[in-house]
């Protein structure tokens, strides 16, 4: 994987579309375009997983980083939430800690950070045992996997968790596209790699447009349509992979965090706000996705503020 930035900048915009995207048509494959924009989450699980698997990581520095990074923005954001929208003591708790991500999945607040945090705690480990026993871990993993989809199906009280198991495959995938340098053997040659790319899209499109068609939906596998979403997934990666890099990417890259949580806070009110002064929802929509970069930048910068103060002292 040569240009991460350029990925996390495009996953991020494809959230904040999925989120805040006023339709500006009232044709079908506008709706569709906009559906499918959920998987800019599963980009950030596959570059997050990729990026264990390739790098050497001592695990407690690795995760003191990762809290210091993340975690303390999650905090920041949920101190304004709880705030925001007057949460109580109990709910900013639930929030901080990751019970809301257990009861209300995706309808948790900034859901996705309690989420990759899981993810950086386990698969440092994995990888470990992953290294020892390269032959068995792969079928132990894939089995936990089926086993944890079957055991939730009669749990329905944890449902909601399939937003984050139904995303281990798409993570598994990075790992294991780092662990045998796959993007390195594709890149030898360009008519295999961009044949593959080609090809995940196309099916993708086709795949995820029927499940969007026909509203498809397995009673005891919720959400199957994460795991299906998987060629299309790998087929942008393949594509987007090969953008050039430049200042403008690698900064917006920078602050995709501050991007999700600003726009999880503040974007429905902004997006309502900008539309109801333009009244043109084209215009709207880029004026309220230039609106929260900006605010993510000024944002970045207070954060940094405190990282040089904190460094000082």
């Amino acid at each position: 994987m040569k240009n991460k930035k350029s990925l996390m900048v495009i996953s991020a915009l494809l959230i904040l579309i999925y989120h805040l995207w006023i339709n500006i048509t009232n044709l079908r494959v506008e709706n569709y375009l906009r559906q499918i924009c959920v998987i800019g989450v599963d980009i950030f699980f596959f570059i997050s997983a990729y990026s264990i698997g390739k790098t050497h990581i001592n695990y407690k520095d690795f995760l003191a980083n990762r809290f210091k990074k993340i975690y303390f923005e999650f905090l920041v954001f949920s101190t304004i939430g709880a705030i925001y929208f007057k949460w109580g003591l109990e709910k900013f708790l639930k929030v901080i800690f990751g019970f809301d991500l257990i009861k209300s999945g995706g309808g948790s607040f900034l859901w996705f950070i309690p989420a990759i945090m899981i993810v950086y705690l386990t698969l440092p480990l994995i990888k470990k045992l992953d290294i020892k026993f390269p032959k068995i871990v792969p079928f132990i993993l894939f089995s936990t996997y089926i086993l944890a989809v079957i055991l939730i199906s009669t749990l329905s009280d944890y449902s909601a968790l399939f937003i984050l198991i139904n995303r281990i495959p798409v993570i598994l995938m990075g790992y294991y596209f780092a662990r045998y340098n796959i993007f390195d053997k594709l890149n030898k040659n360009k008519i295999i790699y961009w044949t593959l790319a080609i090809v995940c899209t196309i099916v993708g499109i086709v795949i995820s447009y029927l499940i969007f068609k026909n509203h498809f939906k397995v009673t005891w596998f919720k959400e199957i349509f994460y795991v299906l979403y998987i060629p299309l997934i790998i087929g942008i990666i393949l594509i987007c992979d090969k953008i050039n890099k430049n200042k403008i990417i690698d900064y917006i890259g920078s602050i995709t965090l501050e991007l999700y949580g600003l726009q999880m806070l503040f974007g429905f009110k902004i997006a309502n706000n900008i539309f109801s002064y333009v009244d043109k929802r084209l215009i709207s929509n880029i004026l309220t996705i230039i609106t929260l970069i900006v605010m993510a930048i000024v944002f970045k910068y207070f954060i940094n503020i405190k990282e040089k103060i904190f460094k000082k002292n």
